[in-house]
């Protein structure tokens, strides 16, 4: 396999882990019953196949809905209430540094597991 290939196909699984654990950790925090679960065994396929490059992607992806749920909720803990002409309400805002933390966590982890199997993964010889 060509250096090249081998780039374009590790682009292609870089892509689709950050998107399995964004949906993952989506579906984990709007459905706990079956979020985790499914969390679970993702996390256990990643660990099985080439841990050392998938499994970071898996938590970076899942880093993405936490980090929304963090911005969405900045103004956070308490009460927010919107007021304009044709709209008004209140509403719980959560406290956005949990889900902070956690993202960041998560993308430590992962830079760690990264940097780990780049460490010990041998360097591509050129076919040539």
């Amino acid at each position: 396999m060509s250096v090249m290939a081998h780039r374009i196909g590790s682009m292609w699984s870089l892509l689709a882990w950050l998107i399995a654990g964004s949906v993952i950790t989506f579906f984990g925090l709007s459905l706990m019953t079956v979020g985790l679960p499914v969390l679970a065994i993702a996390i256990a396929a990643a660990a099985l196949r080439n841990w050392k490059w998938d499994l970071p992607w898996l938590l970076a992806g899942a880093t993405a809905p936490l980090l929304s749920v963090a911005w969405r909720n900045r103004g956070g803990p308490g009460d927010e209430c919107i007021a304009t002409p044709s709209v008004s309400g209140c509403g719980e805002l959560l406290d956005p540094m949990p889900w902070l933390l956690f993202a960041v966590v998560l993308l430590a982890a992962a830079a760690g597991i990264l940097a780990y199997g780049r460490l010990s993964r041998p360097a591509l010889q050129s076919m040539g």
